[in-house]
């Protein structure tokens, strides 16, 4: 569209005869009226130019922050170290102050519900360095972003390159909109904002091939079809995935129908929202005191779980003493994977009934067991500290859900502590269990997960080199 802008003669002369009352330039369509002068024409554009320049003090602290991630591994290869130091994050998060843009471990909540539910933020740097690395773009590629915020894409942007593009979409057009102005002011030009259920992907702008890369920046409760149909043989989806309740960050190789996991992080993001978003199944106990929810699987039968909590505790120990700041990461996903009727407790703090503000616990036989801990030796070094982790249960059938739950504990600590996350590939939902490799089947509503612990999947039936965990 153009508008035809006359000389100020004229514009005063059809000022008066269609506004003779107020003074007004007026916009004329070519040909509407015969015999007018020459004229000049504007092309109109809604894209806002980048706007140069920033403080010296974001120069510094944007290297700072990059030296950091660096220095930590989360960033080894050179094109994502060299976009960690051009992209201004600071125009990204224009409401916080440049320190806290440029923290290398802080998320920025750019998006609330309320006070203490965040819907929208941008990622603490080191993990945004992570999961991109994750991707192994080249420039070139067309990455899909599922969850906006403008500077992750600016990253990707960065890392893809001239040639690359990057599509991003996100349920909330108030984010999306913030994203298509952040990234017209300080951005590439290269990213496209597109408002949609990111379970669905971005069907309008898949390739030909599919996405060279898909990353999700929000906690996912499963794997959405979509994005394993959108993504091209071969590549990559990084997803954070709840399993248990408790969030990876995984990084997942296209082969056909089935997605290969060939990486782990620890990590949290904020949840999903959509047609993909949950609330867990959740029972609350001893006059609202104790909580107990089921982030995956059925509901568990809590018929007298009440009375149970108000009789004696029994208290089995794992065997399990450990010294210093211990790393038991696995331990979490290996319980939520492998024990029936796995749970998850919350409680007050200093609750009488339950000593972890939320624990791993399992519901069996009318009785419920819990993992704990206790110091068994204090000192004034945390190097030097002994922790012992605990059993507690209550009910009649404590003592063997108890001693279900400490064995648990101990195969986990001869097992598996030292090797690290297992392999693991995810299929489809409709796949029957003989097409699925050997191993504990963690059921999603859209995906079978297959995960193959040391020491409970037959030796000589891995179908995965074991992967390599990363804790932050």
């Amino acid at each position: 569209m153009r508008w035809e802008f006359h000389d100020l003669n004229t514009l005063a002369t059809l000022g008066k005869i269609f506004a003779p009352s107020a003074q007004a330039l007026t916009a004329v369509w070519p040909g509407v009226l015969p015999g007018l002068p020459p004229v000049c024409s504007y092309a109109c554009s809604a894209a806002v130019p980048p706007v140069p320049g920033e403080p010296a003090e974001a120069v510094r602290l944007r290297e700072r922050m990059a030296d950091i991630v660096i220095s930590k591994g989360w960033a080894p290869s050179p094109r994502v170290q060299a976009v960690l130091r051009e992209v201004p994050r600071h125009r990204f998060v224009p409401e916080t102050r440049l320190g806290t843009a440029y923290h290398d471990d802080l998320a920025v909540v750019t998006v609330r519900e309320s006070p203490q539910r965040a819907l929208s933020s941008v990622s603490a740097a080191w993990l945004q360095a992570d999961m991109i690395e994750q991707l192994r773009l080249v420039p070139g590629m067309t990455v899909l972003e599922v969850g906006s915020g403008g500077y992750n894409a600016e990253l990707l942007a960065h890392v893809l390159a001239e040639r690359g593009r990057v599509v991003t979409v996100d349920i909330d057009p108030y984010v999306v909109h913030r994203t298509q102005r952040l990234c017209a002011e300080a951005g590439s030009g290269r990213i496209t904002a597109v408002l949609g259920d990111g379970r669905l992907g971005a069907p309008s702008h898949v390739p030909a091939n599919g996405f060279d890369g898909i990353v999700i920046t929000h906690n996912a409760s499963d794997i959405a079809p979509a994005w394993r149909e959108q993504l091209a043989e071969g590549a990559r989806l990084v997803v954070p995935l709840e399993m248990g309740g408790y969030t990876r960050s995984l990084t997942l190789v296209r082969r056909g129908d089935v997605l290969h996991c060939e990486h782990w992080t620890y990590c949290g993001f904020v949840r999903d929202r959509g047609a993909a978003a949950r609330m867990a199944p959740a029972v609350r106990l001893a006059d609202g005191k104790v909580t107990v929810r089921w982030e995956d699987g059925t509901p568990g039968d809590t018929a007298g779980l009440d009375e149970a909590l108000r009789s004696p505790r029994h208290e089995r120990s794992t065997g399990l003493v450990v010294r210093g700041i211990f790393n038991f990461e696995t331990l979490q996903v290996y319980a939520a994977t492998t024990l029936p009727g796995f749970c998850r407790l919350s409680a007050p703090k200093g609750s009488t009934f339950v000593e972890q503000q939320d624990a791993a616990a399992i519901l069996a036989d009318g009785s419920l067991a819990y993992l704990t801990y206790r110091k068994v030796r204090d000192a004034p070094k945390p190097a030097d500290r002994m922790t012992e982790f605990f059993i507690h249960a209550y009910g009649p059938a404590a003592e063997v859900v108890a001693e279900r739950f400490a064995e648990c504990v101990r195969v986990w600590d001869r097992e598996v502590r030292e090797s690290g996350y297992p392999p693991m590939t995810v299929h489809p939902a409709a796949t029957p269990a003989d097409q699925l490799p050997p191993g504990d089947v963690l059921d999603k509503p859209s995906a079978r997960l297959v995960l193959q612990w040391p020491g409970r999947t037959p030796a000589g039936t891995l179908s995965l080199s074991a992967a390599e965990g990363q804790r932050a």
